[in-house]
């Protein structure tokens, strides 16, 4: 019988072999490896597409690909992870989940240029509601815990006041981050499927070759022309934050895995929980902040208790 890790990822489950047990100092380290590279990726997104105003979400996504590509192949190289060679069988396997995650992808990103980072970290805890209702249709499983149930009611409401308490309010940007959620919910639902076969870290080497093709011809489709008018590619700070941002989402998705194979799915939400925490603070008074209004603190914080509430009725369940 093999031994399985939790993979837990905005609420939903995905399971991967387990290695052997790891170091202390491995699994520490890899924890504060995810919870700072978590932490950091939306204000290097928010930087990149608000600060700069390079909101070219393909383009990003393709160097981010590309990247992880040369990444996964240089360990690879080093025998560190022994990954299939990528073959067109293999790629067709997991081309429902590439496209639905491409989609998450940049519609995030689209979503963040137009929201400041606590709405943004609020509706994207608003995962759990979808991801459960998917893997009762699509993967048969239980209904979940009253505790549950209640913990992503929270997170859903706080996040509609919050919305409606938002005095900045985009609606474009709310419907690309409801989306993104959405998406993601069917990405992370197929990779379960995919991962009784397989590991996550060929997840991400299977995604990353399906999806670079698709988002390079996006890139040259419509945005290309818009990119060759950018000013500011001799900026050096720009270039800095360019490559941060493209290096942040390769380390993430590393992290991710790492982080879950060397402790477990609780260590990876409870890390995710405390990194949501600091964003949302320091989200107030970053990148123009948000401008009080009682709804919208009051639905942040019902959102962010949701959250909390959600992880600890995971970790009641496992013990």
């Amino acid at each position: 019988e093999k031994d399985f890790v939790s993979l837990d990822i905005n609420g939903y489950e995905l399971h991967t072999t387990k290695k052997k047990p790891p170091s202390k100092f491995g699994s520490i380290s890899s924890a504060v490896l995810y919870g700072l590279c978590s932490f950091s990726m939306a204000f290097a997104n928010k930087t990149v597409i608000s600060v700069y105003k390079f909101n070219f979400p393909f383009f990003i996504m393709a160097c981010q690909m590309i990247l992880t590509i040369i990444f996964l192949e240089s360990l690879k190289s080093f025998r560190v992870t022994n990954i299939p060679k990528y073959s067109l069988k293999l790629g067709l396997s997991f081309a429902w989940p590439a496209f639905f995650y491409a989609l998450h992808s940049v519609t995030a990103l689209y979503a963040l240029s137009g929201m400041s980072i606590p709405m943004y970290a609020a509706v994207k805890r608003c995962a759990p509601i979808i991801t459960l209702i998917l893997s009762v249709i699509i993967l048969k499983k239980h209904l979940p815990s009253y505790r549950i149930v209640t913990s992503v009611f929270l997170i859903s409401v706080g996040c509609i006041l919050a919305g409606l308490g938002d005095l900045q309010f985009d609606l474009q940007a709310y419907a690309y981050g409801t989306f993104s959620v959405l998406v993601q919910a069917l990405y992370l639902t197929l990779s379960q499927k995919h991962l009784e076969n397989s590991t996550a870290l060929n997840i991400l080497y299977l995604n990353s070759y399906n999806t670079v093709p698709l988002y390079i011809f996006l890139c040259l489709f419509s945005e290309s022309v818009e990119i060759l008018k950018y000013g500011k590619f001799t900026d050096y700070g720009f270039l800095l934050c360019l490559g941060i941002q493209t290096s942040m989402g390769v380390l993430l998705n590393y992290s991710l895995f790492l982080c879950t194979a060397k402790n477990s799915a609780l260590t990876t939400s409870l890390v995710g929980v405390i990194k949501s925490i600091l964003q949302t603070v320091i989200g107030f008074f970053t990148f123009g902040g948000v401008k009080f209004n009682p709804l919208n603190v009051f639905g942040i914080t019902l959102n962010l208790f949701g959250g909390i509430l959600y992880s600890y009725s995971k970790y009641v369940e496992k013990t």
